[in-house]
């Protein structure tokens, strides 16, 4: 061979070994990024506090207690559930995702991504992203900031039951294809492993969703709207834009509503032949009270009103049966409290929601 044939050779040996040692060292680089980032001590609000659904899709049902049985009597809605927001507050920006409430996607990709790139993914359940900056801090994504890892999670479970294996899949494929996309890789847990803690999770949803609903009914004229506006308004309530009566804690949460029976905006009417109270239990930190509380006006207004207190079966409550209520909405919280899901803890208006 001639001096050109080996400079040849040598130059062609030289561009494959570095083309093996640049591939070697980029998944030399995503590892130890991986490995930095995840096993850093960042703090998890909701790991530090403790852990919290109307089903099957039947949005705006309630399920309430019996007076009879432990078993739930079904019957109507009429307020919307309030969402949990958390996008303005960085500092609790991890308590967005939860190992024990959703399934938490890890992508590493080639280099730092725009948020602009990061897809928004549709499988019919909550989806959250949160990124690690050019700072080297987690922090829910937004526009103009790029990052350098993400954890993207998919919420278990919420009011319309389980996340299906179907969504799961179309998750995992979503993220695996905008991986990819960015010279990077993304890692999951096991499918089966968190489909049966959705499947466990949403089964103890199930037993502690209760809305109590007191309803006051007219045995006579319908209620002229302005006394009872008066009376709620005494009561602490304040008329809001979606046409309800709400009484809110200090923080600004639902504690309960006021409403017509039959979902029409009060602001709308001159008169009503029924109204209700409602308290959405899972979704209200010391429902006890607030119990309390609702149970009171409503005697007061069947009595100044001229009305029957009943519930959604029209059957006639007494002082007894309000405390049977009330002894069941105790143990429901001691088992909320118990499984470490409090009634209105962020976990619980994420899963009652």
């Amino acid at each position: 061979m001639t001096d050109f044939h080996w400079i040849t050779l040598s130059l062609g040996l030289a561009l494959v070994g570095g083309v093996w040692g640049y591939n070697s060292w980029q998944e030399w680089r995503f590892k130890k990024r991986a490995a930095d980032a995840f096993a850093k001590s960042h703090p998890d609000v909701l790991l530090d506090t403790p852990k919290n659904m109307v089903r099957q899709g039947e949005t705006g049902m309630r399920f309430e207690p019996s007076l009879d049985e432990p078993a739930p009597v079904l019957g109507t809605a009429n307020n919307a559930p309030e969402t949990v927001d958390l996008s303005e507050n960085i500092a609790l920006a991890v308590a967005v995702l939860d190992p024990s409430l959703d399934f938490i996607a890890e992508v590493h990709p080639g280099e730092p991504v725009d948020f602009a790139v990061v897809p928004q993914i549709e499988v019919g359940k909550r989806v959250k992203v949160l990124g690690l900056n050019e700072g080297d801090e987690w922090e829910l994504i937004r526009p103009g900031q790029r990052y350098n890892e993400l954890r993207v999670g998919l919420q278990l479970v919420d009011r319309q039951g389980p996340v299906s294996e179907a969504q799961m899949v179309r998750f995992c494929e979503a993220l695996s294809g905008f991986a990819a996309s960015e010279g990077g890789v993304a890692t999951f847990p096991r499918r089966e492993d968190k489909l049966h803690v959705a499947k466990e999770l949403d089964a103890f949803c199930v037993e502690v969703d209760m809305q109590i609903g007191l309803n006051v009914v007219s045995s006579r004229a319908p209620f002229p709207i302005n006394r009872v506006a008066a009376m709620a308004e005494a009561a602490g309530l304040v008329l809001e834009a979606d046409g309800v009566f709400h009484a809110r804690s200090e923080s600004g949460k639902t504690l309960f509503s006021l409403a017509d029976r039959h979902h029409r905006p009060i602001d709308a009417l001159d008169d009503t032949p029924s109204i209700t109270i409602l308290l959405d239990v899972p979704r209200v930190a010391g429902g006890e009270q607030a119990f309390d509380r609702i149970a009171d006006l409503a005697q007061q207004m069947a009595l100044t009103l001229g009305g029957d207190l009943v519930d959604d079966d029209n059957r006639s409550l007494k002082p007894a049966d309000l405390a049977a209520i009330r002894k069941q909405l105790v143990g429901i919280y001691a088992r909320m409290d118990d499984r470490g899901i409090p009634a209105g803890g962020v976990a619980a208006l994420r899963l009652f929601a």
